[in-house]
Order: structure tokens, then C-alpha cells, then sequence
């Protein structure tokens, strides 16, 4: 529901009375011709930039590293299928494994 108020314009800035906004978190601000629009900003936007912070903080931190090789060609789904019907036809590994394990003993 849209509310009208009244606004003071001081150096500082535009001030709000804060029993208009319970907990308004980050904002966001949009510029238009004839108006300004301040609103709270989405949950992906404000997410994303949380991310960001994150990852860069690691980053910087060392627990994230760019790699020094390019990365791996994409494979289409064609042909990881192709590849996976070549090499799905043995057992399971599982069987192998404990196989393994019974001529050890």
C-alpha cells in the first residue's frame, strides 16, 4: 500500500522516518525522469553479492586458486553417452573391489 509523506532534503541527505521501514536491510535505488524509487533489494541480488564477497574473501585467503592449465573441452551429451555405454559394460566396481579383497585373505 503506497504511502505519501512529506521529506526534508538535508546536507546529509534524504532522511526517512524509520517507523516506516521495520527492517529494510539493503536498498536499492532507481533512478527515473520524474522520480527516484528506493526499494528493498531482491533476495538474488542481495545473495549474489554475498556470494561475491565470499569467494573473493577465499580468493584472497588462498583456499580458492585459478588454475594455470585452460580448462577441459566441453563434451556433448551425445557423446558422453557414447563413452559411457563403451566403458558401462563391465561390473560394478564394487565387486571388483571385494573380489580383490577375498583372494587376499
Amino acid at each position: 500500500m503506497p504511502s505519501t509523506l512529506s521529506l526534508t532534503v538535508t546536507e546529509d541527505g534524504l532522511r526517512l522516518p524509520r517507523q516506516l521501514f521495520a527492517q529494510p536491510g539493503e536498498v536499492e535505488v532507481i533512478e527515473r525522469d520524474d522520480y527516484i524509487l528506493i526499494k528493498p533489494k531482491s533476495a538474488t541480488a542481495a545473495e549474489d553479492t554475498r556470494q561475491a564477497r565470499a569467494l573473493a574473501a577465499m580468493r584472497a585467503s588462498g583456499l580458492i586458486i585459478v588454475p594455470a592449465w585452460p580448462a577441459p573441452p566441453s563434451v556433448s551429451a551425445l557423446d558422453r553417452a557414447e563413452l559411457a555405454r563403451k566403458l558401462g559394460g563391465g561390473r560394478p566396481l564394487s565387486e571388483d573391489i571385494i573380489e580383490e579383497r577375498d583372494d587376499r585373505v
